[in-house]
């Protein structure tokens, strides 16, 4: 081999090895396709297999729903439940749930009260389908459909009152007196009455509460059908907590002449006990008011019971009576002259003479001491506007400070003037 084949020979090998990486990449790359497509060829027969696979599943307890009653009310066949089985696609059932399925009976074709076999249909999602069912017919018992009026009652539950306090159960009063209830006639015929039932626990005033009506029959038994209905679920009652009150008779003196020493005044009966709402029971008050210038002597007065409309006299007693007993006390009369004119208005008018006579009060050592000058007694011009003519108006009897609180006048005292205009 003479030296230019042996030179072309390593250029052809070097020319091999520089050919060979490229030859090796254009294979990876195409195996590497294969398999991409062999994978993507896999996960769509899968899908596709998975997809229009069927399967199976059971739902249990099916509600049975009844439909277009029309003029009939259930009386029976409203509580019924089935199981079911149902097929469709995997990925469809995988979705599934028991509220997708719907169970139901149509009654529009009864056209006559009683008992009747109705077959049971089924409302399915699209591409579930029906396998089997437990039942395939249900008895319904349908009956007409009439209203009735019915009164509430309340019935109060666990409460807890004071000493003093009561419940008025027998003056419970309901927003709403009656309501309506529409249903079937055999079972409207047992319901009695509607019922609140009222927990109210510890109370010591008048509780308002508010709470669903429950249909009870006439043994106390509570009415339940789901075809019944009322025009009024719930009412609220006004429930009153009544106190026990011993109220005391108490006097007052009008003009504070009377004290313990001079005068003692007894009542009977001392207490009057009274019921009514806490509130209105707490106000009340029984007091009288004496006017020692209209007393000059042992009396005795009957004085009525006056409480509010609401509140109940348990005493019973109508009237009250006081005694009046007069200590150390006695009267004397002063014929006065002296009259003076309270006359701020500036009226024209014929002089006043005098005498009047005035009857005093007081205890004797204190009457022996005064005088006619210790007395001023004042013709009072005050409440007249004008016009003329007599009128009589009245005479103010007014005692020196010496005596006030002592002696005071018995009566009242008037004069007739005649304003001139």
């Amino acid at each position: 081999m003479n030296e230019n084949e042996v030179k072309n020979e390593v250029l052809s090998e070097d020319a091999e090895e520089l050919a060979s990486p490229k030859k090796k990449n254009k294979i990876a790359d195409f195996v590497a396709k294969i398999g991409c497509l062999f994978i993507a060829f896999f996960l769509w027969y899968y899908a596709a297999a998975v997809d229009t696979s069927l399967s199976e599943d059971v739902f249990t307890s099916v509600p049975v729903k009844i439909v277009n009653t029309g003029s009939f009310s259930v009386l029976s066949g409203d509580d019924v439940t089935i199981d079911i089985k149902v097929s469709g696609k995997r990925t469809l059932m995988s979705r599934l749930s028991a509220g997708d399925i719907t169970a139901f009976v149509d009654v529009s074709d009864i056209t006559e009260p009683g008992k009747h076999q109705c077959t049971i249909q089924f409302d399915l999602p699209n591409g579930v389908n029906l396998v089997k069912a437990s039942a395939g017919s249900i008895s319904v018992y349908v009956d007409d459909a009439e209203m009735k009026e019915i009164p509430v009652k309340v019935t109060v539950t666990n409460y807890m009152l004071e000493e003093g306090y009561e419940l008025g159960l027998s003056d419970i009063t309901t927003d709403v007196r009656h309501i309506f209830v529409k249903g079937p006639k055999a079972v409207l015929d047992r319901i009695d009455h509607a019922r609140l039932t009222a927990d109210i626990g510890r109370v010591t005033r008048t509780v308002r509460y508010n709470g669903d009506l429950t249909l009870i029959d006439a043994d106390g038994n509570a009415v339940n059908n789901s075809y019944v209905t009322m025009n009024v679920a719930s009412a609220t009652a006004t429930i009153p907590v009544y106190k026990y009150r011993d109220v005391p008779v108490t006097i007052r003196y009008k003009h504070g002449y009377f004290n313990v020493g001079n005068c003692t005044v007894t009542v009977k009966p001392a207490t009057v006990r009274i019921r009514g709402e806490a509130d209105v029971v707490d106000a009340v008050k029984l007091e009288y008011e004496l006017d020692e210038k209209t007393i000059s002597k042992n009396t005795s007065y009957d004085v009525g019971v006056s409480l509010p409309e609401s509140v109940q006299n348990v005493t019973g007693v109508q009237n009250i009576k006081l005694n009046v007993e007069l200590k150390g006390m006695t009267t004397r009369t002063l014929t006065l002259y002296n009259l003076t004119v309270n006359n701020p208005g500036g009226l024209s008018y014929d002089t006043i003479l005098g005498p009047i006579e005035v009857t005093l009060c007081g205890s004797a050592s204190h009457l022996s001491r005064i005088s006619a000058a210790d007395i001023t007694p004042v013709v009072d011009l005050s409440s007249q506007s004008g016009g003329s003519g007599t009128v009589t108006v009245p005479v103010l009897i007014r005692i020196a400070d010496a005596y006030q609180g002592r002696v005071y006048e018995f009566g009242s005292y008037t004069v007739a003037v005649k304003i001139k205009g």
